[in-house]
């Protein structure tokens, strides 16, 4: 991460949900009209042609359709973490949500893109100084206006621990949370994984987390895709942010139960796609296969 810059990733990820909001056909999995100026992306032109470049990230596939077809089930799979933290935010809500907390807040939107919806909740965005610089510079550049329920609580794992960090941010440990954790395990090491998740399992019963991860020897239906964690480490490392770490399902279920969770639900995409967006699977490129996503609560 360069000083006052977000992440090369957090950055990927903010395009390629704005790609989706405007480019992709209707019905979509995501709608975040806030993307594209978070992104800080001229315009839709702008947008094509970075998601062009990522394309050619991948141009060591077998071919250029199968590079674009890993992009796009990238771009599926990002608006539909997002999705889901939606769908199971407003069903918190009915069941008594006091706070959210957005771990590793990069360029996520729902701050913003949910603010009607969080208007009585606290929202804690958590990540390093240098993204929350950049983001808030933006947000002030493109007229989005900071809600007022929003804080943003910096964190630098160099010199400081989450539960002082929260602590210090004003975030209460006594009140049913629900923590965000998108896209960034893989870039943790497992140390600091389950340091994390042991900080978060002292919360309020009630209390959830939803969060992504990178599995070990994932496989895909596409042959021409049969490493597909690996292909993404391979171009993420380009960026200059490798993995750190991976798990199987086994693996964090386990680290979860023992940092206090109870109850683990790993979700598919057909999952989350008969759930909230009416099993339309032609809206989503995504196979079970390649869907790493879970809930956890305490």
């Amino acid at each position: 991460m360069e000083d006052g810059s977000p992440s090369q990733t957090a950055l990927m990820v903010a395009v390629l949900r704005a790609h989706h909001c405007h480019l992709a056909p209707e019905p979509k999995i995501l709608q975040d009209t806030t993307a594209l100026p978070l992104s800080g992306m001229a315009d839709l032109e702008a947008v094509k042609d970075y998601k062009n470049g990522v394309i050619e990230f991948f141009s060591g596939l077998s071919s250029r359709e199968v590079a674009e077809s890993f992009v796009q089930q990238i771009t599926d799979s990002v608006c539909m973490r997002s999705r889901l933290v939606e769908e199971r935010l407003a069903k918190a809500r009915e069941q008594g949500l006091e706070q959210l907390v957005i771990l590793g807040a990069g360029l996520d939107s729902t701050a913003y893109r949910c603010a009607d919806q969080l208007a009585r909740i606290p929202v804690f965005e958590i990540d390093h100084p240098a993204t929350q610089q950049w983001k808030k510079a933006r947000l002030t550049e493109c007229d989005i206006k900071l809600p007022e329920n929003l804080q943003f609580v910096g964190f630098d794992f160099e010199n400081q621990t989450l539960a002082e960090a929260l602590e210090a941010g004003g975030v209460r440990s006594d009140a049913v949370t629900m923590f965000t954790w998108l896209g960034v395990q893989m870039y943790l090491t497992p140390a600091t994984v389950q340091a994390t998740m042991s900080v978060l399992g002292q919360f309020q019963a009630g209390s959830q987390l939803i969060m992504d991860f990178a599995m070990p020897d994932a496989t895909h239906p596409d042959e021409d895709l049969q490493d597909p964690v690996g292909e993404l480490n391979r171009v993420v490392s380009q960026m200059g942010e490798p993995f750190e770490s991976t798990y199987t399902e086994q693996e964090l279920e386990a680290c979860l139960k023992e940092a206090g969770f109870s109850d683990v639900s790993f979700y598919t995409a057909g999952r989350i796609l008969d759930s909230f967006i009416e099993g339309n699977r032609d809206i989503c490129s995504v196979p079970d296969e390649a869907c790493f996503l879970l809930a956890a609560t305490i």
